[in-house]
């Protein structure tokens, strides 16, 4: 047979453990930050006010990726050229922290801002002196110091125009392939010169010994 104060013994220490419980998880999780409050129930009755904190990381590390300004996908370290618009989308990061953006040392971007997801946007255009090689544009969050980044390469394409002058119509172009078009034509008609000059001094020199022989002969 139980013991009645055996029993109520029991009963008072289960109280005492369950409220000490919950003071205990109040206090540890208040001391986080504020933010949107989550209520329950202890057994009697009591609300009980569970804080959860505002700025989340996402699990996992952070991720760019990039497309085209058509949505085109771009792949594994593509090939692109100044003034190319890029759409960049940056996850992983903590919810409205900071995210700097930048294209090396010295090349700082635009700094964005994460929404509630710990993502962000931007439309970027490669800067049009951006030189030639392989380049990588980050992301940094300034809150939880994660970095993500996107490779690519960079090629320059000079266009060298062709017929219209100064024109406003009719005059196309062509892109230039790294050498001086212009250097070697214009080396091509020296040495035709210099070919021209020598053929001539040459031939008068036969000229001039001819005559020669034939006056020592008269």
């Amino acid at each position: 047979m139980s013991n009645p104060r055996a029993i109520r013994f029991r009963s008072s220490l289960a109280r005492r453990v369950s409220s000490g419980a919950v003071a205990v998880l109040v206090v540890g999780l208040g001391a986080l930050a504020a933010a949107p409050a989550a209520w329950a129930r202890e057994d009697g009755g009591q609300p009980v006010t569970v804080t959860v904190p505002e700025h989340t990381l996402p699990p996992g590390q952070a991720a760019l990726a990039c497309t085209g300004a058509g949505g085109g996908a771009l792949g594994n370290n593509p090939t692109l050229h100044p003034g190319d618009q890029l759409a960049c989308t940056g996850t992983g990061f903590r919810a409205n922290e900071q995210v700097a953006t930048s294209l090396g040392r010295g090349r700082e971007l635009a700094t964005l801002t994460a929404d509630q997801d710990g993502t962000a946007r931007a439309d970027i255009s490669l800067p049009a002196n951006l030189g030639a090689g392989r380049r990588t544009l980050t992301f940094a969050g300034r809150d939880s110091d994660r970095t993500a980044g996107f490779a690519f390469t960079v090629t320059i394409v000079a266009n060298l125009p062709v017929g219209g002058g100064g024109g406003s119509g009719g005059g196309g172009s062509l892109p230039r392939t790294g050498f001086d078009v212009l250097g070697l034509v214009g080396a091509g008609v020296a040495l035709v010169v210099v070919g021209v000059v020598m053929t001539t001094v040459g031939r008068r020199r036969v000229r001039l010994r001819q005559a020669a022989a034939g006056e020592a002969r008269r």
